[in-house]
């Protein structure tokens, strides 16, 4: 997300966003799905695409980034690239690299990007986004796009440069709304510092259990999350910030009204029997560590833990 959109969450941060003062920000975007933030005079696609594939070049260089996708083949994401890493432990040879069949993605969810034509934490992380797109073999058309700063500069770059279809609010809803619905392929979720409910939203339509009125974390409303996790076919995983920062967060406050269940239930299954990878966890790209585009960040899969 980038430094004009959502406020960033990260461990220590001062800034923080409750679920109210979220929903407040959504409802202001209702009918100005696109150009909330107006473009500056000089902005135009061109220039927009170019700041863009200056941030991909760079991106696609980093060490971190060859790490990154080097560890993700490793874990059984499944690439189109010939050169990727094969896993160790695969369950399918039907793809150009051997890997794990539920780690191969029809689609990536983009949000909380900010406004690339404004902002360089913004173009880092898109970047990111598109050379993991790449990585993972989906199409653009594919690769869905949301944030309400967007402008109207932001839409024509990413419309016409093939990079995405961007959404507006309604259907933005239907996948990270408070009634978000069920996603019915494998989805990677691209979520860089984005708030806990909007996770929350996400994981709650995901796993297919509603938790209204469960507010009290007791045992056997987290037994029904913990099995839906493990439950599910359909693949989720999150680039975003981990889930245990949210946990840290909450500890002591389960009965909280707003308190992110599914995130901290997801913060457990990720450590008990998930995987996560952590994205630049010594801040190697200096350019995006000293803006924080990819701090506290990882790549996660949250899968059930076995009821003992």
């Amino acid at each position: 997300m980038g430094d004009d959109a959502w406020t960033v969450v990260g461990k220590g941060s001062r800034r923080k966003m409750s679920a109210t003062a979220f929903r407040a920000l959504q409802a202001g975007s209702t009918t100005r799905s696109f150009g909330v933030v107006e473009d500056s005079s000089d902005a135009s696609v061109e220039k927009t695409w170019s700041q863009i594939d200056r941030a991909v070049r760079e991106i696609r260089e980093a060490q971190f980034t060859k790490t990154l996708l080097k560890q993700l083949g490793e874990a059984g994401f499944c690439s189109q690239r010939a050169d990727a890493p094969t896993s160790t432990s695969t369950t399918s040879t039907s793809s150009p690299n051997a890997c794990d069949a539920e780690l191969r993605f029809q689609q990536m969810v983009i949000l909380g990007l900010g406004s690339p034509s404004n902002s360089l934490v913004s173009r880092f992380q898109l970047a990111l986004a598109m050379v993991l797109s790449e990585w993972l073999g989906v199409r653009h058309e594919s690769v869905l796009l949301y944030d309400p700063v967007f402008t109207p500069i932001d839409v024509a770059t990413l419309s016409e440069k093939k990079i995405g279809k961007t959404l507006d609010r309604t259907k933005a809803d239907v996948l990270c709304g408070e009634s978000a619905a069920r996603t019915k392929v494998n989805t990677f979720w691209f979520m860089p510092h984005c708030e806990a409910v909007l996770y929350n939203n996400v994981l709650r339509a995901n796993v297919g259990v509603d938790n209204s009125g469960d507010s009290s974390g007791d045992s056997s409303g987290d037994a029904k999350r913990t099995e839906a996790l493990s439950s599910k076919k359909v693949t989720h995983v999150f680039l975003g910030n981990k889930f245990c920062t949210y946990d840290l967060r909450w500890v002591g406050r389960r009965g909280d009204p707003e308190c992110p269940l599914f995130v901290l239930d997801a913060a457990a299954a990720v450590a008990e029997t998930g995987i996560e990878i952590e994205v630049d966890p010594n801040g190697t790209f200096l350019a995006a560590a000293a803006v924080g585009a990819f701090n506290d960040t990882s790549v996660q899969r949250a899968v059930g833990r076995k009821k003992v």
